[in-house]
């Protein structure tokens, strides 16, 4: 039985190390506009990210959309064929997940890796409407190769441990 708890102890400590997960609102930047080009977000414990509007596209964090239900907050702004590119970083990140607000009928938001830079979407709207935005972006961050060791190796030590 003693064995026992320092085993889930270790396993629960490796588990803990799996990554972190990040969301990005705009709540903070109500007012910003792109240009200036580019603007980059701190977040803590994670690095940043950086907004770069595309060729022709006037970015702004405002309000101005609503989903169908009312629910409106600050949002990057789009109006049609308008593009923004968003580069992690830091850490590479997994399981992207832009929310947006505002999309209506003939509207559709296209997100895309860049195939140019690592760690980065093309993020453009398109269709015919009165524009939408991004409400937030949520991701998860790769686990540092030396925190994933260091809790296998605890891992591996408890085991041997164990046999002996």
């Amino acid at each position: 039985m003693k064995t026992k708890i320092p085993l889930f102890a270790a396993l629960y400590c490796g588990l803990c190390t799996v990554g972190s997960a990040f969301t990005l609102d705009f709540a903070d930047y109500v007012g910003v506009s792109l240009p200036p080009n580019p603007l980059t977000i701190p977040i803590a414990g994670y690095g940043s990210v950086t907004f770069d509007a595309g060729t022709g596209s006037s970015l702004i964090v405002d309000s101005a959309y609503l989903n169908d239900n009312g629910f409106g907050a600050p949002s990057l702004s789009f109006n049609q064929n308008e593009a923004v590119k968003v580069t992690f970083n830091n850490a590479p990140p997994l399981n992207v997940d832009f929310d947006f607000v505002g999309v209506s009928a003939g509207e559709a938001f296209v997100v895309q890796p860049d195939l140019f830079t690592p760690q980065s979407f093309i993020v453009n709207l398109q269709g015919g409407g009165d524009g939408a935005g991004i409400y937030s972006i949520s991701w998860n961050q790769v686990p540092e190769p030396t925190a994933s060791l260091l809790g296998a190796l605890g891992g591996a030590f408890l085991v041997i441990r164990r046999r002996r």
